[in-house]
Parts: structure tokens; C-alpha cells; sequence
């Protein structure tokens, strides 16, 4: 049973309008990527097929709570396969996207939330080969548990940085001091159920800094 009170019609539109997200529209749910998807080896509700089908009707809330929009790992075997040539990873983090927007909303209209993120920073993130495991994460928070910095100060979790990464909350995200005393122990990579490297992170988060006029007093929360 659908509840139609929870049907939000727009929703596949403001995917579509994403660079990226434009595939949604072409799919005809034929299945083709589920069956070549690893990950629903792992899990049958990672199901790419069946999240878009969610959002093409329009159930929001229940394709924001799949796990699946986190953790697609961008093999590429669904789009090889796909007769319509839909880039379901593509998809996935326009999904995203919107879920990240909804979440940082901080009054009715959002507008001052909006001018705060930079939806395109994690992009330039995972344009360098330290910074490709940004993706994989999903927040299950083992990074953070097994952390030594963590036990300083309870604001160094690298779950929390990774998760403004994918907000795009670039300034906060500088000023964490976390980014510069990562001490890659690789704790965080020996149970992370993803393989994420963390400190390859941080040191790609470090390096985009510099790169847009940032010192090392800024990213500890000191103004030049």
C-alpha cells in the first residue's frame, strides 16, 4: 500500500535537473543493473532498481532511508549493461544530494543553509587519487569508535568531517582541526567495512585547502 500523502511528485524532476541525475527519467525498471549489482550480492534491499523506481513515484522518506544511496561503490557494471544508459551512481549522488540539502535546512526556507554549502566540493575532493574513498562512506561510525583523537576531544571525528565533505560545508569543514592532526594510525582502515582511508582523506582535504587560499592557521579555526 502507497499512502499517497507521502508521494512527492517533484522529486524525480529535482533529481533529473542535476548534472548526473538526468538518467532517472530514462529508466524502465528492467532490471538489468540489479542484476549485475555486487552490492545486492550483499544485501537484497540494495537494490538499484528498486530505489529508483521509489523515487519515480515519488516516496522520498523511503529512498532517503536506504542505505543504498551511501554505500553504491561506482563500478559501473549497471551502466554497461543498461539499454538506456542510465549512470545509476550518478543518480545515487544527486539522491543524495537532496537528502544532504533537506538535512542542513535550518528554517522554513533554507536559503541561509544553502549559501553555507557548496554542493560541489566534494566532486573536487575525489578528483585527486587520495581523495577517492570519499564515496564508500556511508557513517557507520566505526572510524570514529576506534579513533586516538577522538578520545582528546570529542569534536575529532573523522565521521563528522567526511559527512560535511559530502554536505559541502567547505569552511566548517577547514576549520575542523581534525583535518591537520590525523595522525594515520589506519586504526579506522583495519575496521572500516568499506576499505575508506582516512588519512588519505585528510590529506586530500588538506591539499584542496591550500589549493583555495587557505594556511594552516585557517584550517585550525584561526583567520589570516
Amino acid at each position: 500500500m502507497i499512502d499517497s500523502r507521502k508521494i512527492d511528485p517533484e522529486f524525480k524532476f529535482r533529481i533529473a535537473e542535476q548534472e548526473g541525475g538526468e538518467g532517472i527519467l530514462k529508466c524502465f525498471a528492467c532490471g538489468s543493473c540489479t542484476a549485475r549489482c555486487p552490492e545486492m550480492d550483499v544485501k537484497p534491499e540494495w537494490n538499484p532498481r528498486l530505489i529508483i523506481r521509489k523515487a519515480l513515484i515519488g516516496l522520498k522518506e523511503e529512498v532517503f532511508s536506504s542505505e543504498f544511496i551511501w554505500i553504491c561503490s561506482a563500478h559501473y557494471r549497471c551502466l554497461e549493461k543498461c539499454p538506456q544508459g542510465v549512470n545509476v551512481k550518478g543518480v545515487m549522488n544527486r539522491i543524495r544530494n537532496e537528502r544532504l540539502k533537506e538535512e542542513m535546512k535550518e528554517d522554513v526556507t533554507g536559503v541561509e543553509t544553502k549559501k553555507q554549502m557548496d554542493m560541489d566540493f566534494k566532486y573536487r575532493i575525489v578528483e585527486g587519487e587520495d581523495g577517492k574513498d570519499l564515496y564508500k562512506c556511508f557513517s557507520c561510525g566505526t572510524c570514529t569508535a576506534g579513533c586516538p583523537e577522538r578520545d582528546l576531544d570529542p569534536l575529532y571525528s573523522p565521521r563528522k568531517v567526511i559527512k560535511s565533505a559530502l554536505l559541502g560545508m567547505k569552511e566548517k569543514l577547514f576549520k575542523n582541526r581534525f583535518v591537520e592532526i590525523c595522525s594515520a594510525h589506519y586504526r579506522c582502515l583495519e575496521q572500516c567495512p568499506q576499505g575508506v582511508e582516512i588519512p588519505k582523506l585528510m590529506y586530500a582535504i588538506r591539499e584542496l585547502a591550500i589549493k583555495e587560499g587557505y594556511t594552516k592557521d585557517t584550517i585550525k579555526g584561526q583567520k589570516k
